[in-house]
């Protein structure tokens, strides 16, 4: 069976564990699936090859915590941390780009490699968003393996403040949207990078938005998030396209 590693950028127990669920679910019994913290201070990030021995793939998950931008000031603690998460988590990037391992980001995950190829990540009003909203694939993102087979448009859960405004470099774009600019990039043949959350089905994406507060009170949570069922998939997808490969 194959051994995936999920880096996790989140503080709150609470949501480390809801995390771990969404991704447990997703990756069904496709794979073996590790979690490792992105605040570990006792690990020695400057060792990936250790780190990452063992494994097929890489994933880098979300963050409710921590923001690049997040119209913080650069003082904030939320804002410091990112930083620290991005230098941390550098030379795991590097390493699986130059190895050809399969790498996987999500939303925060998204934008700090997005942040490490100079890309331009900052909070963005017009890109702001939660709920399910649609997703276009370009002709580059038709052709990708990751997409071979999936309708040019489809709807996927969104969860994020900040937003990519600037291509990275070296970066593909594959997929974009009326509310987002860059929702899945490609870097390299086996790196990839989406903005939305495929971890997160409907029930369970509909639960947390309420409980977050996100769904204000008298609003049908029906005209914020519904049915996801190609993004739901991308995750087994990428373990079978392009991690098995």
């Amino acid at each position: 069976m194959k051994r995936i590693l999920l880096v996790q950028s989140r503080q709150s127990p609470e949501w480390i564990r809801v995390e771990q669920d969404n991704y447990r679910r997703a990756v069904g019994g496709l794979a073996r699936l590790d979690f490792l913290s992105a605040l570990d201070e006792q690990l020695t990030w400057t060792s990936p090859d250790q780190i990452l021995a063992g494994y097929d793939g890489v994933m880098f998950g979300g963050s409710t915590d921590f923001d690049l931008d997040g119209g913080r000031s650069e003082k904030d603690p939320a804002r410091i941390m990112a930083v620290r998460i991005v230098s941390r988590t550098r030379l795991l990037v590097s390493y699986a780009l130059e190895h050809n391992l399969p790498v996987l980001g999500i939303c925060f995950g998204h934008q700090i490699i997005a942040q490490m190829h100079d890309g331009k990540v900052v909070s963005d009003v017009e890109q702001k968003k939660v709920g399910t909203h649609e997703v276009h694939l370009t002709p580059e993102g038709e052709r990708d393996p990751l997409f071979n087979g999936f309708p040019k448009n489809f709807f996927a859960q969104y969860w994020h403040g900040d937003s990519i405004t600037k291509l990275p470099t070296g970066a593909v774009l594959l997929a974009t949207g009326p509310t987002c600019r860059f929702s899945a990039l490609r870097y390299g043949e086996r790196a990839y990078t989406l903005q939305f959350h495929p971890e997160a089905n409907y029930s369970r994406f509909s639960e947390l938005l309420k409980q977050s507060g996100n769904v204000p009170e008298g609003v049908d949570i029906g005209s914020v998030v519904r049915e996801t069922p190609e993004a739901s998939t991308l995750i087994q997808t990428w373990i079978e396209r392009i991690v098995t490969i």
